[in-house]
């Protein structure tokens, strides 16, 4: 009996041993054969210009042009104005010799009161009124507007006067034609070619009011 147990503790302790061993052996037999094997060669390393293989820059990527200066701004072309009207007031010292003339001619033959085109000439620009004077308050006992047609020359100055607008007073229509025949003063009308030529223009004469519109 005492041999059987002697035997038993030999197996239980062989066991163990052969064990440890085993666990030892599978431990070190790796790191044993990783020591033993050659060191792995390094792979030289290739150098490659990135610049080479993104292609030129014509190709892939086109190099900003700065924008283009503006243009410079057009001048405005000149625009000729039009000369402002002098509207004015006949003067006392005219008046007189206004009233004289219009008295004279009472009795004269009437004149040829159309107005006629002038000659056949297309109007490029038409002409203007540089100077309208208008009468006094209390010249004639009319208050009202005298609507005047005036044939203007070539030089400016009125040729012959026409009553559009009648106050129903020959002597009154006489008195604003006369204002405007010696008082006003115009540019001529020019024909397509810029040559000045015969145009007809309205005139109209305020009497004891004051002007309804701007002339021009």
């Amino acid at each position: 009996m005492h041999y059987q147990t002697h035997w038993r503790l030999a197996f239980v302790l062989a066991f163990f041993f052969h064990l440890v061993v085993w666990l030892v052996l599978m431990l070190v037999i790796p790191h044993v054969f990783r020591m033993l094997e050659p060191p792995p060669q390094e792979t030289p390393m290739e150098w490659v210009d990135v610049a080479d293989d993104m292609g030129t820059p014509e190709e892939d990527q086109q190099e900003e042009q700065p924008p283009p200066p503006p243009p410079p701004p057009s001048e405005p072309a000149a625009v000729e104005e039009a000369p402002a009207v002098v509207e004015a007031e006949v003067p006392e010292e005219a008046i007189t010799e206004i009233m004289k003339e219009v008295e004279e001619t009472k009795d004269a033959p009437q004149e040829d009161n159309v107005l006629r085109s002038g000659e056949g000439n297309q109007i490029g620009q038409p002409g203007k009124i540089l100077h309208a004077e208008q009468p006094p308050y209390g010249m004639i006992n009319f208050k009202g507007r005298i609507a005047v047609s005036a044939r203007i020359g070539t030089d400016g100055k009125v040729i012959r006067t026409h009553v559009m607008i009648s106050s129903g007073n020959e002597y009154y229509d006489r008195t604003a034609r006369r204002i405007v025949e010696r008082r006003w003063k115009f540019e001529p009308a020019k024909d397509m070619n810029g040559q000045p030529m015969e145009s007809d223009m309205q005139c109209p004469v305020y009497f004891n009011m004051k002007p309804t519109r701007k002339i021009k």
